[in-house]
């Protein structure tokens, strides 16, 4: 057995994807959370001996995976691979601040299809990268629906709010409502500036994915578990084989 486990340090909520190739192709066994991954490696038999890590991180643990290192684990850093300007083939029109974990998505989206693309990944802050022919080209990030909400405790008249029901694009006639429906201010400025880039596809990934999807009329692709085929694809493609 070959296995491989990508690594999602992100923001918050880290996780695990453990990858088993069979016949040639690799299968995504399980997407796991960080603290349950010696559980599933047990589970699957992945060990040192079969299986190394892949990591993308933006936020750093490193105590956290010395018993890793210990065990004698593998483990492959996307920041090692960095340099700016040019990732794996890609060209990078932006500064070397670009998040590991949204580099290597756009890398997947441009390596798999050079389409004008809008990845917006929507976890605890909302990323909306664009690529096409020309490679990644810059993006934008906000605040996710936790965080804006959350925001709104800072007011005196106002109270932390948490999203209960579907946002709506009627005119809000109540406070509560107002602060709810707001948040669709960012689906109309991600709607601008999909035709101002001439973008012809959008694929939504991360926790409230959902959500997003709600703010378009057109078809859009739900990648639930985009991020680990992305360090997967990175690490079969161009360094197994660099």
């Amino acid at each position: 057995m070959q296995g491989l486990i990508t690594l999602d340090f992100g923001n918050s909520n880290p996780h695990a994807g453990l990858f088993q190739k069979s016949t040639g192709n690799w299968e995504l066994l399980k997407t796991v959370p960080w603290k349950e991954l010696e559980i599933y490696l047990n589970q699957f038999g992945m060990n040192p001996d079969n299986s190394q890590f892949v990591l993308c991180e933006v936020r750093a643990r490193e105590d956290e995976l010395l018993p890793y290192q210990n065990q004698g684990y593998l483990i492959t850093r996307v920041r090692e691979y960095w340099r700016g300007e040019k990732f794996a083939g890609m060209p990078v029109n932006y500064a070397r601040t670009l998040g590991e974990d949204r580099l290597i998505e756009a890398h997947y989206c441009y390596k798999k299809d050079k389409t004008p693309t809008m990845i917006i990944d929507a976890g605890t802050y909302v990323t909306m990268d664009i690529v096409n022919e020309q490679g990644f080209v810059g993006g934008y990030i906000v605040p996710g629906i936790e965080a804006y909400f959350s925001a709104f405790s800072q007011g005196d008249q106002l109270k932390e709010f948490k999203l209960t029901a579907n946002l709506s694009s009627d005119l809000p006639h109540a406070t509560m409502e107002a602060m709810r429906d707001s948040y669709s201010a960012f689906g109309s400025f991600a709607r601008e500036t999909i035709k101002s880039q001439n973008i012809q596809k959008v694929i939504l990934t991360g926790g409230a994915a959902s959500l997003w999807e709600s703010f378009f009329t057109g078809p859009v692709q739900i990648e639930k578990h985009l991020i680990h085929w992305a360090i997967q694809h990175w690490m079969t493609t161009q360094i197994e084989l660099s």
